[in-house]
């Protein structure tokens, strides 16, 4: 278990798997998720956390639970190149009623202090919808910088959206967390 200020990042668990899949079923919570498409059965679920387990990767998925051990959604760290020292993050706010009140925030920056104090990462970047605007507040929030953009990358409700592409250095991460503090 990692701890945050609002929050801890606990392992990924089959006792959250009702909340997992009412999370990646809810429309509006998958809305800017570019990977799924259609719904989700738990035995699908179910799979999906073997898979992670099998596979090691468990180690770096998350769930975030509230310092009240209320599950509120998924953070991780993907596609962890331990050569080049770098990673892509992931996050998913399930509980709607959660949103716009810094549980996000405090995930991503609990699981920064983490990338780069406990696995010696350098950088971990993200990609994000163009029309996902609350995201890109909050990944700038963290220190994350805009590094480019994949034009009509993504087709989203009707129409091609960019892509676009952020990242943040293990120094600029430094620097965020002790203005943080300060």
């Amino acid at each position: 278990m990692i701890e945050g200020e609002k929050v801890r990042l606990t392992a990924l668990s089959p006792e959250f798997l009702p909340e997992y899949r009412r999370w990646i079923n809810d429309p509006e919570v998958a809305d800017f998720l570019s990977s799924i498409g259609f719904p989700l059965s738990l035995a699908e679920e179910r799979q999906w956390l073997e898979r992670m387990r099998r596979s090691g990767e468990c180690a770096t998925h998350f769930t975030i639970v509230t310092k009240g051990g209320e599950p509120i959604g998924n953070i991780a760290l993907m596609d962890i190149n331990y050569l080049n020292r770098n990673a892509q993050l992931g996050i998913m706010i399930g509980e709607r009623d959660h949103w716009g009140k810094g549980y996000g925030k405090d995930a991503i920056c609990t699981l920064l202090d983490y990338a780069f104090g406990t696995l010696c990462l350098n950088k971990v970047d993200l990609k994000l919808n163009v029309e996902n605007k609350r995201a890109l507040a909050c990944y700038e929030k963290c220190g994350f910088k805009l590094e480019g953009k994949k034009r009509e990358q993504i087709f989203y409700r009707g129409r091609y959206c960019d892509e676009l592409i952020m990242g943040i250095l293990k120094e600029d991460w430094e620097k965020t967390k002790s203005r943080r503090k300060a």
